[in-house]
């Protein structure tokens, strides 16, 4: 099984291409690389720097403007400041964004951001899974073939088996005892609720998404009452033989590619996705789909059990940059009883280049 948390501690940090040593001072210089894949999290995997010249580097760098939102990322800084921790998120451009203050950062030296990009790209080459189509996955995970499953939100790691599946893979745990695992990582209740999730075997950690619910037969003694199913870039259902974009914003996630892979969808498809974030309780994935002005919380999406797609209309308006596009959805508030709903959401993008956003 891999190691899901990895820790180094180097005391030489390389400025400008010249070695520097370590002193006294330096080793009370804490600064922590960290990668997970969401801002809850608690599984992450971390790179431990103990350099003053890091710090300084980084706490130097220059504040540019206040943001409403910091933007999603999967890396971050924390620095012992002795008398507190501060917490940095650092997007794909190198900004920093200080997490309690809002501000964001641009470091003043090009050489510090790209060793500090070379550590990341380490990290999350360990953290995240490969993202492999289902024509490769299908022959490597062959039916009665074993393998390691690990949730990345929780690190918990199962045995699973593949029993059956044409289009993705029909899974059973290997034993009771991984059921119960299994059980755990759901909270103790069996859910359709899809996690991105590694798939290891032979040596390679493939990005997947799996459900959480038995249903259909299984044949092993595990106390799983059936078989669950995972699945991987471009797999597809069995009846409908159609992609599941839950499953497979889940796979990207896995993969540490949930923002572009949010960025390239239609905008019809970023309101399925809305769905999934309400469904999923996922405050990262919907403040990907709103416009960011928009400030989303885990409570006001908890209000919300249930948001099921049933008709996607024609659009009322189709520009360049502005669409309208009227859904039918069943959604059920906590404490209230299921309705039916038609909506019209407005989608926009600064350009005919960048992401659509929902602004209403």
């Amino acid at each position: 099984m891999r190691q899901r948390m990895m820790i180094f501690l180097i005391v030489v940090f390389m400025m400008g291409g010249l070695p520097y040593q370590a002193t006294a001072k330096d080793e009370l210089a804490s600064v922590m690389f960290i990668v997970k894949s969401s801002t809850e999290s608690v599984n992450q995997t971390e790179l431990e720097i103990r350099s003053s010249l890091m710090k300084e580097a980084i706490v130097s760098a220059k504040p540019i403007q206040k943001v409403h939102e910091v933007p999603f990322s999967t890396r971050m800084i924390t620095i012992d400041q002795g008398y507190m921790i501060q917490s940095f998120s650092v997007d794909e451009r190198g900004y920093l964004y200080d997490l309690e203050s809002k501000t964001k950062y641009k470091l003043k030296n090009a050489d510090v951001w790209s060793k500090i990009n070379t550590y990341f790209l380490g990290l999350e080459e360990q953290h995240f899974g490969e993202l492999w189509k289902w024509e490769e996955v299908d022959p490597h995970i062959p039916r009665y073939t074993t393998f390691t499953i690990t949730d990345l939100e929780t690190g918990l790691s199962f045995e699973g088996q593949r029993r059956a599946g044409a289009n993705h893979a029909d899974v059973q745990p290997l034993t009771a005892k991984d059921t119960q695992i299994m059980k755990g990582i759901y909270g103790g209740k069996w859910s359709w609720k899809r996690r991105a999730i590694l798939v290891e075997h032979k040596g390679q950690v493939i990005a997947a998404s799996m459900h959480g619910m038995p249903h259909g037969g299984g044949a092993l003694a595990n106390g799983f009452p059936g078989h669950f199913c995972i699945h991987f870039a471009g797999s597809v259902t069995h009846k409908t033989k159609n992609l599941d974009l839950s499953h497979q914003v889940m796979i990207h996630k896995a993969a540490g590619l949930l923002d572009p892979f949010v960025k390239q969808q239609p905008p019809e498809h970023i309101i399925h996705l809305l769905a999934t974030a309400i469904n999923h309780d996922d405050v990262d994935l919907a403040r990907l789909l709103y416009s960011p002005q928009t400030h989303i919380t885990k409570n006001e999406l908890k209000q919300i059990e249930l948001m099921r797609i049933t008709k996607e209309h024609t659009r009322k308006t189709d520009e360049l940059l502005r669409v309208e596009i009227p859904f039918t959805y069943l959604l059920a508030r906590k404490g209230k009883r299921e309705e039916e709903m038609t909506s019209t959401f407005c989608l926009q993008r600064e350009s005919p280049t960048s992401e659509w956003r929902i602004i209403k």
